[in-house]
């Protein structure tokens, strides 16, 4: 549990929105994990920070992700240019 807390004050109008997220059993538990994953979302935390902020491990966490058909990995340009230099620094090296 997080040792700063603070209380917020939600709509009504949320609550059938909250009650809908399959895991936590309370909804301090559901509305936690759906901020995390809220700042994944929006690359505000890495899925990492996210699982932690959520309370839950790394593949707990994608499982929640994937059980929504959220994408929690990125292949990115930049990855796929590493990759390729790697690659071709190992096939040089033969």
């Amino acid at each position: 549990m997080l040792s700063n807390q603070f209380q917020v004050n939600l709509s009504n109008e949320f609550m059938p929105f909250i009650l809908q997220v399959k895991d936590g059993n309370t909804t301090d538990e559901k509305v936690t994990l759906s901020l995390a994953m809220g700042m994944f979302l929006s690359k505000q935390a890495t899925l990492a920070k996210a699982a932690e902020l959520a309370q839950k491990s790394i593949w707990e966490f994608v499982d929640v992700l994937k059980a929504l058909g959220v994408s929690w990995g990125e292949y990115t340009e930049d990855s796929y240019s590493l990759d390729k230099l790697t690659l071709s620094k190992l096939t040089d090296n033969k």
